[in-house]
């Protein structure tokens, strides 16, 4: 009863000292040297941020089905979700030190032992068994085991960030690939419209020809650019191919090209109020990672310091000991014992001090890491911001030079019917109309893939209405 109850008021005494209870390091943000603006610069909306999900803002219904099948099925995903759940047992593990270690212990053993006394040997046998509970325990009583149990869970919190961040990144990239594959298919829409122009416009050529009205030049020339519009349309087979099996890849599927895509992309009009910038920071995931990491290496600092202290070990054993194997339950033989160790570091050949000045290096390390990647952060923003505008002024630019270029071939093949100019007007005109129709689809793509850019430079849109049926929390 006297070991009970000593036992039992010093498991009280251990568990106050140790501070079993694990807790996040405070924030590190104060630390960050880089100084947010009060606004960006690129001139655009400063409201607060536009926060009710992405997928209604560019109001493409089958693209929610298609960032759903990826979040489910994406294996970039899948290894970024094992490195999670792998980060939170490595957290366990770091924090399973403020806890005593208990092990139980069950021996047995037979020996014999022969003595010679003159001419007479004799042998003597015996036996033992034993069964016991074993107890080791650090006593945390500066608390560095504590400190590193907390700079585990910091570091958990950031894996969690991490894999937040992965999953905005695949929605970004699954709707990324899904629009140039609508891109690639309307280019090929025009490839072959264009080729079936050429190939009309060769049969007149070739009927003229016949008939005296037109050159053997004209033929020649209609002839080339039929071959040409063929070829541009080999090419753009394979262009829309290629983008069709990388996005079955990005959402978990065989490249089978097997993806019906949509005939048009959707018409970006609303502008997005991005917040300021000092927000920024506490919605962009792989910002909130790098201060998790940072908060960890400074938490180690302190526990690398205190390395260097003075540390007390308690021990205990409570079990039986016995020569039979029926008697190990016995309380006749119960046996037991407890105590301490008391030990002060010395000297480690210089360990215990390049310990903490590695500490403090790789504290350094995350600082710089943590400043970057806030520089990274206000330059995507500030890059996609000034071209949002760019890419708008450059999109309408292209809608008047195809709608001029559709004008002009027209009149280039009244003019030539008329024989006012040669074929080589009319080949240019529509060559300059194709390639026109080509740029805005191009340009018309960009501003889309812009727009996901700055949402996901933004830290967010990715939440809202559509937040919980796509996982993303």
């Amino acid at each position: 009863m006297c070991f009970k109850s000593v036992a039992a008021n010093s498991l009280v005494a251990i568990l106050l000292l140790s501070g079993c209870v694990t807790q996040a390091p405070p924030s590190q943000a104060d630390k960050l040297p880089v100084q947010a603006p009060e606004r960006f610069f690129s001139d655009h909306d400063s409201a607060p941020f536009w926060n009710d999900g992405w997928l209604q803002d560019i109001q493409d219904p089958q693209l929610f089905l298609i960032i759903n099948e990826a979040l489910r099925h994406n294996y970039n995903l899948v290894l970024a979700e094992g490195r999670l759940e792998a980060a939170q047992a490595t957290a366990v593990i770091q924090g399973s030190g403020r806890f005593p270690n208990l092990t139980a212990v069950t021996t047995g053993s037979r020996s014999q032992r022969n003595n010679a006394g003159g001419l007479v040997v004799t042998s003597r046998k015996s036996n033992s068994f034993g069964l016991s509970g074993r107890a080791n325990w650090e006593l945390d009583i500066w608390g560095r085991v504590r400190d590193l149990a907390n700079a585990g869970f910091a570091d958990y919190q950031g894996a969690v960030e991490v894999f937040r961040a992965a999953r905005f990144s695949i929605a970004a990239q699954t709707a990324r690939a899904w629009y140039r594959v609508i891109s690639s298919e309307i280019q090929l829409d025009v490839a072959i419209d264009n080729l079936e122009t050429f190939e009309s416009n060769l049969e007149i050529v070739e009927q003229n020809f016949k008939r005296g009205l037109a050159r053997a030049l004209d033929l020649h020339l209609m002839r080339a650019n039929v071959a040409n519009a063929q070829s541009g349309y080999e090419q753009r087979l394979r262009d829309r191919d290629s983008d069709l099996r990388i996005l079955e890849i990005i959402l978990g599927r065989y490249p089978a090209r097997e993806i019906e895509a949509a005939k048009e992309l959707p018409q970006i009009k609303n502008s997005i109020p991005v917040g300021l910038p000092d927000e920024l920071l506490n919605r962009r995931p792989d910002i909130r990672a790098a201060e998790r990491m940072l908060a960890a290496d400074s938490v180690r600092i302190d526990a690398a310091k205190k390395a260097l202290l003075p540390g007390i070990n308690l021990n205990g054993n409570y079990g039986t000991s016995t020569t039979g194997f029926d008697s190990l339950t016995d309380e006749a033989f119960r046996v037991w014992s407890y105590g301490y160790n008391l030990s002060l570091p010395i000297s480690r050949g210089g360990q215990l001090t390049a310990a903490k000045e590695r500490a403090y290096a790789v504290y350094k390390q995350s600082l710089a890491n943590y400043a970057q990647t806030v520089l990274f952060a206000f330059e995507e923003v500030e890059t996609a911001l000034a071209d949002e505008d760019s890419l708008l002024r450059d999109e309408e630019a292209l809608k008047i030079t195809v709608e001029e270029y559709e004008a002009a071939v027209d009149l280039a093949w009244e003019q030539y019917g008329r024989g006012l100019v040669d074929i080589i007007t009319v080949l240019d005109s529509q060559r300059r109309l194709f390639n026109a129709v080509r740029s805005l689809i191009v340009i018309s793509n960009q501003r889309i893939q812009n727009r996901i850019g700055l949402y996901l430079a933004l830290g967010g849109g990715f939440v809202g209405d559509d937040d919980e049926s796509l996982n993303i929390n």
